[in-house]
């Protein structure tokens, strides 16, 4: 490669070839002492197509927000509460928004965009549902964050007007962007965050009711404030399991197809994701059985937990060194804690379900990246020397 005041040139190898579409650019990324060449136009075009296509539904739910408002004769709008500013981001982003996942989705997915051959359509209905909670869960985390900044605010007609512009576009944008560049990866993000913040906004929002002196599955018993907010963001996490399991899965059974521990893992892996559904599906203190199935689901997803963990080794196709140590590691943390909380009070209950759940949910992260990169292709490598002309 030379580099010059006004132009770079790259030389490789003969027998080395950069996959580019003809005439594409390529970038040379330097963070600290890496190197990186990328193609400039990929992610620009994923960016420019998401710009593009995000101002129509952006403009046209924000007229029917104007409308509305103007028909009402309502001058000022509280920004919670009923007829709210709120209220009304909420019902038109969330309906708007998913419109336009479905769409890009379908159409993208017929032209045969390359990120999206992979996702089958029986994940869709999952998925759609998947992002419809998630927009939901980020729009009234969002306004609670606001209200409580600013309590009591009001907004006229035209300023509330460009301000739900501003939250329909974002909304509109990260929709597109997401059906662009969904992949395992982003699937897996998308369950972090939907976890820890579904979670972390359960606890907030049941702060005035000391939950942590009752365990953690109080979030989701009828004592708690909005306790469907905890349940539904573990039956979206036990959705988005699934589909992320039968993305990965049908690529890895591709690529090891007689490899007898990841069909295995698989099973193990889906009925995981079903017993953390059932946890938010039966409440603690529900009527009849339901605490009953309760403390099974919770139990049958402590025991899928230690037998992955205890036979990682066998289960995943490739297992670096390193993941089988953190997975015995976090596996006799487990043992420990348990140890402790059943010998005496040194831990709380609410203290060790917490420890337990964020250990075993970090360990789960951990294992769906490295079936991910089990079954992403080799990346080619290329030495590359730099002169820098004077």
């Amino acid at each position: 490669m030379t580099i010059g005041k006004d132009r770079m040139d790259l030389y490789l190898p003969s027998n080395q070839v950069l996959d580019l579409a003809q005439k594409d650019q390529i970038q040379l990324v330097i963070e600290g002492h890496r190197y990186n060449l990328a193609s400039a136009s990929h992610h620009k075009g994923n960016q420019v197509a998401a710009l593009r296509q995000f101002l129509i539904p952006s403009s046209i739910v924000t007229v029917i927000f104007f409308l509305f408002f103007l028909i009402r004769g309502q001058g000022m709008i509280a920004l919670t509460g009923d007829f709210s500013i709120s209220s009304m981001v909420t019902l038109l982003g969330v309906s708007s928004g998913v419109i336009s996942f479905a769409y890009y989705f379908v159409t993208w997915k017929k032209q045969g965009k390359a990120n999206l051959e992979k996702v089958y359509w029986r994940n869709f209905p999952t998925l759609l549902l998947s992002f419809t909670i998630i927009i939901l869960l980020a729009l009234m985390l969002s306004f609670y964050v606001i209200s409580t900044l600013f309590v009591n605010l009001s907004l006229d007609l035209y300023l509330s007007t460009l301000f739900a512009f501003i939250l329909f576009a974002v909304v509109h944008y990260l929709m597109i962007h997401f059906v662009l560049i969904l992949s395992p990866s982003v699937m897996t993000k998308l369950l972090v965050f939907v976890i820890v913040g579904g979670v972390l906004f359960a606890m907030i929002t049941n702060n005035q009711e000391e939950w942590w002196q009752v365990h953690l599955s109080f979030l989701g018993s009828n004592q708690a404030a909005s306790s469907w907010q905890f349940n539904v963001t573990l039956i979206l996490s036990a959705l988005l399991m699934i589909a992320l399991i039968d993305y990965i899965f049908v690529s890895l059974k591709e690529t090891f197809p007689k490899h007898v521990g990841a069909a295995l893992l698989r099973i193990l892996l889906t009925v995981t994701a079903v017993s953390l559904g059932l946890v938010g599906y039966f409440p603690a203190d529900g009527p009849g059985n339901m605490p009953l199935y309760h403390n099974k689901a919770a139990e049958m997803l402590v025991i899928m937990i230690i037998v992955m963990i205890v036979g990682v080794r066998w289960l995943l196709p490739k297992v670096t060194r390193e993941f089988q140590l953190i997975s015995y590691a976090i596996g006799a943390i487990l043992v420990v804690i348990t140890a402790l909380f059943m010998m005496g009070n040194y831990i709380t209950l609410t203290g060790f379900e917490l420890v337990a759940f964020f250990l075993a949910f970090s360990w789960l992260m951990l294992l769906l990246q490295n079936l991910e990169k089990s079954v992403m292709p080799p990346v080619p490598v290329y030495e590359v020397n730099i002169h820098y002309a004077d």
